[in-house]
């Protein structure tokens, strides 16, 4: 398939050199024109691989994809409104941002198929053009809207290091992981500390688990699916990882506060009930958020 990526990031170079790696046609969509037109990714079992791909720096060249996947952060998502719109309508979106108000964006678009994915692999820019794999998780993908008789693409070419499934309540693997990210970057952010500290220092784990517990009080359906073990799990696999939002916080970027902590704090005033401490941490990070607008 020739496939067109928005974003040179780090979940951008890594679908775009793991895509490309399955014998897809990549193209990058770029806003720099300074944009190295050599691009790399750095696996821990490999070393450091060129990703073979283009680079092109107006929406139009991507007007002949069979897929676009979207990733930028979900608040440069409203500076490619217009590029999007006038993009033939039959071509697929895959959108790939953290959080929920990805969707709200997504309902007012033209295109006629729409998937959305929840990533949890570890990833960072080391510099302009190169990407650190930094830990395999697992992407799930699911339709959202329309039909696409091409999906099957994306999984039949295994690998081991990047594995892709699918799934039919696509809409609960975003919310659940947006749970999870609120009991842990909102509180490493706070604190400056790796996911780790979250269940070895016995202060951030009891306030973690205080979020957690007044989570499951207002989403009690979730009780039975998101266990406090899970949590503990993913802070012990990932204990030396910055969460995204610590690592905004640390290169003056804006977090992503809002389509996170902001959205699960909105699902819980939908059902007349309230998230004391996690409200109390949004509003923390509400303050520090100011620095990263500036530089928008």
């Amino acid at each position: 398939m020739n496939i067109g990526i928005i974003g040179a990031g780090s979940i951008g170079l890594l679908f775009g050199s793991y895509l490309a790696e399955a014998k897809h046609n990549i193209t990058f969509l770029v806003r720099d024109p300074n944009t190295p037109t050599k691009l790399y990714i750095e696996k821990s079992n490999i070393g450091q691989q060129l990703i073979p791909c283009k680079l092109v720096y107006s929406m139009d060249k991507l007007d002949e994809m069979d897929l676009i996947i979207i990733a930028v952060k979900y608040h440069h998502l409203h500076s490619l409104k217009d590029g999007l719109d006038a993009l033939p309508k039959d071509i697929p979106l895959l959108f790939l941002q953290n959080g929920l108000l990805q969707l709200s964006f997504a309902a007012d678009l033209k295109q006629d198929t729409i998937l959305v994915g929840s990533v949890l692999h570890g990833a960072m820019k080391k510099n302009a053009q190169t990407v650190q794999h930094l830990g395999i998780g697992v992407t799930t993908i699911g339709m959202w809207k329309g039909e696409w008789e091409r999906v099957g693409e994306l999984f039949f070419h295994h690998n081991e290091h990047f594995p892709v499934e699918f799934s039919s309540e696509i809409e609960d693997v975003l919310f659940k992981k947006a749970m999870l990210n609120s009991l842990i970057n909102p509180l490493t952010t706070i604190a400056c500390v790796p996911n780790g500290a979250l269940v070895q220092n016995l202060t951030y784990k009891t306030i973690a688990k205080n979020i957690y517990d007044e989570l499951m009080e207002v989403f009690v359906e979730w009780k039975n699916r998101l266990l406090w073990d899970e949590v503990v799990t993913l802070c012990t696999n990932t204990q030396y990882n910055h969460s995204s939002m610590l690592k905004d916080y640390e290169n003056g970027r804006l977090m992503e506060l809002d389509t996170i902590v902001g959205a699960i704090l909105a699902e819980a005033s939908k059902r007349n009930k309230k998230l004391p401490i996690l409200h109390t941490f949004y509003l923390l990070l509400k303050e520090k958020n100011k620095v990263g607008e500036r530089h928008l």
